[in-house]
């Protein structure tokens, strides 16, 4: 199981890790990483199946927003360090308005082919929702206490 939680980037990236992805965003013009309230990871929601977040994910990269660690500033496109991909929490939240259409969408398709309703898509389509909301309210969190989000795969 997958799991996403907020707390700082020492958690997920070495001190010279972190030099480097501070480089590597004043090359892409992003602002310095604020310093949090809270060093100490927390959990969001509940453990995630990772098929789930594979999709999400897959819908995030459409976006190119699908990332480990989402950073409380605001910048474009995804950087990577230490084999993690880095993007922002802020454009994370604006793509997260376009994913709850798409998923609303797929609902309506749904309803039109119920006679040919596989279980397994609609029990699929309700897991993506959920997670939807846990990242929606776990990004919203980070912003306001200017911690990263990470997203760690199992």
């Amino acid at each position: 199981m997958a799991e996403l939680e907020m707390g700082p980037l020492s958690d997920r990236l070495s001190d010279e890790e972190i030099v480097e992805l501070r480089k590597k965003m004043e090359k892409v013009g992003a602002p310095p990483i604020p310093s949090g309230e809270d060093d100490e990871a927390s959990p969001i929601g509940e453990p995630i199946d990772n098929h789930v977040l594979t999709e999400f994910l897959d819908r995030l990269d459409g976006h190119d927003v699908a990332a480990e660690i989402y950073l409380p500033v605001e910048f474009d496109g995804v950087i990577e360090v230490a084999g993690l991909r880095v993007a922002s929490l802020q454009v994370l939240v604006d793509i997260l308005d376009e994913v709850k259409e798409e998923l609303a969408l797929e609902d309506e398709d749904d309803d039109e082919d119920e006679d040919d309703g596989d279980e397994d898509d609609n029990l699929l389509q309700g897991q993506l929702k959920e997670l939807f909301k846990t990242f929606q309210d776990g990004a919203q969190l980070a912003l306001e206490r200017k911690l990263p989000l990470h997203v760690k795969h199992a």
